[in-house]
């Protein structure tokens, strides 16, 4: 069971085949608002160009925690928002940009920035070149519970083609679900046809995770899966997706008492479920850390305050692999001793590298320089990215979009033109089409042979005369079309004289494995012998089954004797002609 969270709009489609290049985050954000002190001044990353450039710039929106922007595939900056509203390129307020997460807690940071690690990620519509969707968090504390929670899950919708292309908030703070949350930990990861968008999310207190998926029709919220331990309270930490999907973490950061959580899952791309938990509690004198995973999905990085630690995801024991690859070394910053250059969250950049930021306000970031390697050799380097400007506790966060489809899974589909497949069943004069076409359809246009078409799915076509129609189906995708036509012999109720003479063939199943067998239930009316054929694509016979009919009907499988797998057209043929066509897929 599913619905559809829609929104409005018109997209314009963009189907790309390949997209591995796309640059959404090749700008960083951070920093503050001050005017006239550069120290205090905005700190953009430009990824562009390696080394990436680090400057500073005026702007007028803080950064405190929560962080989200997007750049174009070509990576210019298009909009941001620190949770309190939405920033075009030019560092204005977008249109209909502000106002984000109402409650008491945008009003009391206005000024500063939204209060919540991961509270805001941004995402490309699917095959839209211009429609993009930003999903946040708000924070909660509530006294019944006495803990603070994520309490809704918002959508906001951002049209770039709006206001000569500096873009306009189409809607904002749509709620897709109210419920206790865990604290932040937004992320994303694309599905296995390299289009779509996994997001999940676990309830408060809880092992029952949301999940949903983001697809050209909008957001859609799936069943909820239970799995894996309890997580008692919500706790400051991270949520990521390894590069290619097939992992999910999660460390939050309790108390000293009660321990801090690892939690890490196996996920699927093409169902979106997660499996084979695995629950590390650390007990650590951590208050805030993150985590990252290294491009080759190997290693799982746990930043925790004065330490920062190393996972081998690959490890029959993931536990038992932890390395401690750094320990704080005291440097603080020349403002005083709470400027502290503490291990906080990780992001994963487009380099290759791992930033790392300070729980304090701070000139610098840590970078792991090699990620893919092992222990001491991940090249760990406290304070080694200097910032022209103080950073207060914000780091941008970004999925993976450069993840592409999972090559020879199920879900790889979007990659194929479409294939036309249908069946039918006449009732009287009533023809019910059932389509079963494959590869993301889009569209489907029947013909049904007597001057009406249809433009549903699955139509219901009722014919005023009897006769024989040749009806088509004709489906398409962004990737191509394709028909598929049948001849039916319809016979109009009340002629008494033509009610036994209706043509039926049911082929199943279809589509068939190639060592399978194919069922077939047969009626050719006034037929002696037929003969079943397949034939390729090019139109090559591939077999042929001679039939003997009984009363023109018969019952009789047909072993395929181990086909090359393929798409074959399946024809019945009598002595005089081809009384009926099906296109058969043979996996």
């Amino acid at each position: 069971m599913y619905k559809h969270f829609l929104i409005s709009c018109v997209f314009t489609v963009l189907f790309f085949a390949e997209a591995f290049s796309q640059k959404h985050d090749y700008i960083w954000l951070m920093g503050n608002d001050h005017p006239t002190n550069s120290e205090f001044s905005g700190i953009v990353i430009d990824f562009n160009t390696q080394p990436p450039d680090i400057y500073y710039e005026f702007r007028d929106m803080f950064f405190f925690q929560t962080n989200a922007s997007m750049c174009d595939t070509a990576g210019n900056l298009l909009f941001y928002t620190n949770g309190i509203y939405v920033a075009n390129a030019l560092g204005e307020p977008m249109e209909n940009g502000e106002g984000l997460n109402p409650g008491e807690q945008a009003e009391i940071w206005q000024d500063y920035g939204y209060i919540l690690d991961q509270g805001a990620i941004a995402l490309p519509a699917p095959e839209s070149n211009h429609v993009y969707y930003l999903l946040h968090l708000d924070k909660e504390l509530i006294t019944t519970l006495n803990d603070v929670i994520s309490r809704n899950f918002y959508l906001s919708l951002i049209n770039m083609s709006e206001n000569g292309g500096i873009g306009k908030v189409l809607s904002k703070n749509n709620i897709i679900i109210t419920d206790n949350l865990q604290l932040g930990k937004l992320t994303a990861s694309k599905h296995a046809n390299g289009r779509d968008w996994w997001i999940i999310l676990r309830k408060y207190a809880s092992n029952i995770f949301y999940r949903f998926l983001l697809t050209p029709s909008g957001l859609e919220i799936l069943d909820q899966q239970q799995i894996g331990n309890t997580i008692p309270h919500n706790g400051v930490g991270q949520a990521v997706f390894s590069p290619d999907g097939a992992k999910y973490a999660v460390y939050e950061t309790i108390s000293v008492q009660e321990g801090h959580y690892i939690n890490i899952y196996d996920f699927d791309r093409c169902i979106g479920e997660l499996s084979n938990p695995v629950q590390i509690n650390m007990i650590d004198t951590a208050w805030a850390g993150g985590v990252a995973i290294s491009p080759n999905n190997r290693f799982l990085y746990v930043s925790s305050f004065k330490y920062l630690y190393q996972y081998d995801l690959w490890a029959a024991d993931i536990e038992d692999s932890r390395i401690r690859i750094a320990e704080w070394d005291g440097y603080t910053e020349p403002i005083g001793p709470s400027a502290a250059t503490t291990f906080y969250l990780a992001q994963l950049a487009p380099d290759g590298k791992i930033y790392i930021n300070s729980n304090n306000s701070v000139k610098h970031l840590h970078v792991i320089n090699y990620p893919d390697s092992l222990g001491l050799a991940c090249g760990i380097c406290q304070h080694c990215v200097p910032l022209p400007a103080f950073n207060y506790f914000s780091l941008p966060n970004f999925p993976n979009y450069r993840l592409h489809h999972l090559a020879g899974s199920p879900c790889d589909t979007l990659r194929s033109p479409p294939l036309a497949l249908w069946g039918y069943e006449l009732q009287g004069a009533a023809l019910h089409c059932t389509d079963s076409s494959r590869h993301d359809i889009r569209a489907w246009h029947w013909d049904f042979g007597d001057g009406h078409t249809d433009t549903l799915q699955h139509p219901v076509h009722t014919y005023t005369a009897g006769g024989v129609y040749n009806v088509c189906l004709a489906v398409s995708n962004p990737r191509g079309a394709d028909t598929l036509c049948q001849v039916v012999q319809v016979v109009v109720d009340g002629v008494e004289e033509e009610s036994g003479k209706r043509i039926a063939v049911n082929v199943s199943p279809n589509p068939v494995s190639r060592h399978g067998q194919i069922a077939l239930d047969v009626h050719l009316p006034g037929a002696g012998a037929a003969a079943f054929v397949l034939r390729d694509m090019p139109g090559r016979e591939a077999l042929r089954f001679p039939l003997r009919l009984t009363d023109g009907r018969t019952r009789q499988s047909v072993s395929l004797g181990s086909l090359p797998a393929g798409v074959y057209i399946a024809a019945l043929e009598t002595e005089k002609k081809t009384v009926w066509t099906e296109k058969v897929l043979v996996y």
